[in-house]
């Protein structure tokens, strides 16, 4: 079949040529075609040739077109009359005509269409995008390509379903090139860095786009935080770089500050990223420091590290202790008080302080005594025994683990030539709702008249003392008035004689009576103490009947027990002396069926010797007689019946034994 059309197209070729050569001869032959263009399609980014040949006598000229409002001429491959692209674009698509002249007959032309296939593809292929943690993000596909075009995203290479009510969100919108898709994350986690892949396809072809989601953050703590060596004046820190929240670290913060009670101060210090260590320096001796570290990056500043303490190392205190004093207290004391050194000039914590005295203008050198340091705002210490009427010279110092610091400014005294008072003893006479009455003895002065007396006193918890001189007399008594109702004082009274004022007194602290109550009375008949004590008296008396009752009840059982053990036993128990006649009984056996509610220990009879007490016994019932010697509490008990006695009866039914 198909060598049959060949033969026919051979044929018809040399019959066209014959008639060609025929008319040739006369004008000349119009052009035909001998290969006829056709229409094209071609996918984007491929060559193309459009073949048109024509002939003729004469040979005719072939030039292309293209359709269109702007038709221009677009060259040909020379020798050939064909139409040729390279690497197509879109822009190529349309018509274009083929046209041959000779000059003979008509024109040939031929229009001829070219169909540009564009698949669904990329322009980019990778991109990066960085967000910031919780802001929103937008990742964008533009795909070009014929219509339809379908585009799916995936993270990490997992198909990404995107749901209602979810972070991710995605947006199509068609362009025209093609079809942009947009996936939005909101509020963006560090586990929404991935990436991302979007996949374009239409009946052309297939591409992909991989975008890399990076989530910036600021940094993460410094990590394993040490102080490596301490000094008194410098430390040195260090640490492990944290996560840098996808960007970069910039710098380091080193904070840190001294603890103290009144505020802090904070100081910084910049470290570069590629250090991990730091010198602190100008710290001060023997203080407790807090220490962190933060990272930085473009971002912004991480959280601080946790907070490490350390204290640097003790030197001696730089400072004396404070408004030293010294006072005489007697012909062989003297009182030293002070108040302790400010504390930043510590250089640590202070151990205690140094009281160094002698003789005064004396070559000897000092000798010195120790106190304790405390929590107390001041101090105070007796020098004893000094000589009497004698100048001294007295400093303090102050010393901790380090050494000892600058004494104070030499103060120089002297003891009294005699004595000053004892504190004189103190007691409540009466209290009212204003007032307060005291009564004192006289102060042991050692030979030496006391003068006065100061009362000193102030509300509770409130601030200055207040004080009231009173002259020495007979009667040393004192009341304080205009005082408020319900609430509590503090008083304490010193004795004066001519060489200075004595010790304190033993403190008092004293409740006024409330508004109305107590007006005027002596102590001991305030009802707020009366009450309470009488309460008190009665309840020891209650309690001493109860324990009197108990004791006499309980020797009197022992002493049932003690006679009920005696007629079980068989002993003698004599009542009275001298010629007494006594009745003697058989030892009686157990009954086989004592009476309901008779005790085992009455269920016995026994030998026994009692009184008779000119009582007759009768033998048909010798158990009534036997009650009249129990107690009243066991005469309604039944008795055992005794067992019928071995001895003989005598004429009158009694049995007798002299009593010799």
């Amino acid at each position: 079949m198909m060598a049959t059309n060949a033969t026919k197209r051979i044929l018809l070729l040399f019959v066209v040529e014959t008639v060609v050569l025929l008319l040739s001869s006369a004008d000349g032959v119009p052009a035909y075609w001998k290969r006829k263009p056709s229409d094209l399609e071609a996918t984007i980014g491929t060559d193309v040739i459009f073949n048109c040949e024509a002939d003729g006598i004469p040979t005719p000229k072939v030039t292309w077109s293209q359709s269109g409002i702007n038709v221009k001429m677009l060259s040909q491959e020379k020798g050939e009359n064909v139409l040729k692209f390279r690497n197509i674009t879109k822009g190529h698509e349309g018509y274009y005509l083929c046209e041959a002249n000779n000059g003979v007959g008509e024109n040939l032309r031929k229009v001829v269409q070219l169909i540009v296939k564009v698949p669904a593809r990329f322009e980019e292929k990778f991109s990066v995008e960085t967000v910031r943690r919780g802001e929103t993000a937008s990742l964008k596909c533009e795909a070009i390509g014929d219509l339809p075009l379908e585009v799916t995203w995936a993270k990490d290479k997992r198909n990404l379903e995107i749901k209602e009510l979810d972070r991710y969100e995605r947006f199509e919108t068609t362009v025209e090139k093609g079809l942009t898709s947009e996936l939005m994350i909101r509020s963006t986690d560090r586990n929404d860095g991935a990436l991302y892949t979007c996949f374009a396809k239409n009946d052309y072809g297939l591409d992909e786009k991989n975008i890399k989601l990076v989530i910036v953050e600021v940094p993460a703590r410094p990590l394993d935080v040490r102080v490596q060596e301490v000094w008194s004046r410098s430390a040195t820190i260090s640490w492990s770089v944290p996560y840098s929240g996808n960007s970069p670290i910039t710098k380091f913060i080193v904070q840190y500050w001294q603890e103290k009670e009144n505020g802090q101060r904070l100081l910084e210090q910049t470290i570069p990223s590629s250090q991990t260590s730091v010198l602190l320096k100008s710290l001060h001796p023997g203080s407790p420091y807090a220490v962190t570290v933060v990272a930085e990056n473009e971002v912004g500043q991480g959280m601080p590290s946790q907070t490490i303490q350390f204290v640097t190392g003790e030197e001696a205190p730089v400072s004396p202790p404070t408004d030293v004093q010294v006072k005489p207290k007697g012909s062989s004391s003297l009182l030293v008080t002070w108040k302790p050194p400010p504390k930043e000039l510590w250089n640590g914590e202070l151990r205690g302080y140094y009281i160094d005295y002698k003789v005064n203008s004396s070559p000897t050198s000092y000798l010195f005594k120790t106190v304790e340091s405390s929590s107390n705002d001041s101090y105070e210490y007796i020098l004893s025994p000094l000589m009497k009427a004698t100048r001294y010279s007295v400093v303090v110092k102050a010393y901790n683990g380090a050494g000892t610091g600058p004494p104070s400014e030499e103060i120089t005294v002297k003891t009294l030539e005699g004595d000053l008072p004892l504190p004189p003893p103190v007691e409540l006479v009466s209290n009212s709702d204003s007032a307060i009455s005291l009564k004192w003895g006289k102060s042991p002065s050692h030979n030496i008249p006391v003068t006065g007396y100061t009362l000193h006193y102030k509300k509770k918890n409130s601030g200055e003392w207040n004080y009231v001189h009173v002259v020495a007399s007979d009667n040393n008594m004192y009341t304080i008035k205009d005082l408020e109702s319900g609430a509590t004082y503090q008083l304490y009274l010193t004795a004066v004689n001519q060489f200075g004022r004595g010790n304190p007194s033993d403190y008092l602290s004293i409740t006024t009576n409330p508004k109305g109550i107590g007006i005027g009375l002596p102590f001991y008949l305030n009802l707020a103490i009366v009450v309470p004590v009488t309460a008190s008296v009665v309840a020891f008396v209650v309690v001493l009947v109860v324990i009197v009752i108990f004791v006499k009840k309980t020797k009197a059982r022992k002493a049932l027990e003690r006679d009920l053990t005696s007629l079980q036993s068989g002993k003698v128990v004599t009542y009275a002396p001298g010629s007494q006649r006594y009745i003697d009984m058989e030892k009686a056996r157990r009954v086989s069926n004592p009476e309901p509610g008779t005790p085992a220990a009455a269920s016995i009879a026994s030998y026994a010797s009692i009184p008779s007490r000119d009582l007759e016994l009768r033998v048909d019932d010798p158990r009534q007689e036997l009650k009249s010697f129990l107690p009243p509490q066991m005469r309604d008990r039944p008795l055992p019946h005794p067992k019928p006695s071995s001895l003989k009866k005598r004429g009158d039914s009694h049995l007798y034994d002299r009593a010799d």
